[in-house]
């Protein structure tokens, strides 16, 4: 499950990265080392926009304390909820994550559910060891 996981969460990014590309201005700020901006940016897209995929993105830099963005497990987990809530698949995978590190499988089971539902092909893949 876990590598499963960590999988998906560096997967976008990783081809991001390897390809220097994206249409995305704050994750390009973050392929190009810019994290606090990158951060505020995907920051202010999902408070003001509600964008599930920004919401997402804050929720990862929070848990993996990446580019001097100060760890934060607690807050990272509200953005994935928010995120989840937005339909992002990303957020809900990851959400699914936690909640069976905690034991709670039926928890996790909707979410990932919901993150297969959503287009999650890894999430649909796990639900079927379940």
């Amino acid at each position: 499950m876990k590598k499963l996981l960590i999988t998906l969460a560096f997967g976008g990014l990783l081809f991001a990265m390897n390809h220097g590309q994206t249409n995305d201005p704050d994750l390009q700020l973050a392929l190009n080392g810019k994290f606090k901006q990158a951060f505020s940016g995907f920051e202010k897209r999902c408070m003001n926009k509600n964008d599930g995929y920004a919401c997402g993105m804050v929720g990862y830099m929070l848990d993996k304390g990446i580019g001097g963005i100060e760890k934060n497990h607690k807050e990272a987990i509200k953005y994935y909820k928010k995120g989840c809530e937005l339909k992002d698949a990303d957020s809900c995978t990851l959400l699914g994550y936690y909640e069976y590190k905690q034991g709670n499988t039926k928890k996790a089971k909707e979410l990932l559910n919901k993150a297969c539902k959503l287009g999650n092909k890894d999430a649909c893949k796990y639900l079927n060891k379940f």
